[in-house]
């Protein structure tokens, strides 16, 4: 992608540009499990790691078997699924028709029409 700073000379955006000199470097790996079944990924996530920390979470994707971006999606998804929904036991749980609640944290988990609720 090339952004015209002024008419006669074009100059190439820089993250497009670190992207690509990146990608040339990078041998390619094969997820055994891209999404949920039936899904495909559809969103690419780029953050900034310290060496020490891309090396940590690189060895341990190893030993899983798994590549780094599958580990990544795990490690994610687990967080959010314990900051976002209720982990509290059914027993916990009061369920009417027109919806569900937890009463030890006091989320609305479920309406009436089925559609659920995160915190």
């Amino acid at each position: 992608m090339r952004v015209p700073m002024n008419s006669e000379t074009p100059q190439e955006d820089n993250l497009a540009s670190a992207i690509d000199a990146v990608a040339e470097d990078l041998s390619l790996t094969r997820s055994r499990k891209v999404a949920k079944k039936g899904e495909t990924a559809q969103e690419q996530v780029l953050f900034r790691a310290t060496t020490e920390d891309h090396e940590r979470w690189k060895k341990t994707a190893e030993r899983l078997g798994i590549s780094m971006a599958e580990f990544m999606r795990v490690a994610a998804n687990e967080k959010a699924t314990k900051e976002l929904e209720c982990s509290h036991p059914f027993a916990f749980r009061k369920s009417y028709p027109w919806m569900e609640e937890c009463l030890k944290c006091g989320v609305r988990l479920r309406d009436g029409d089925g559609k659920t609720y995160i915190r």
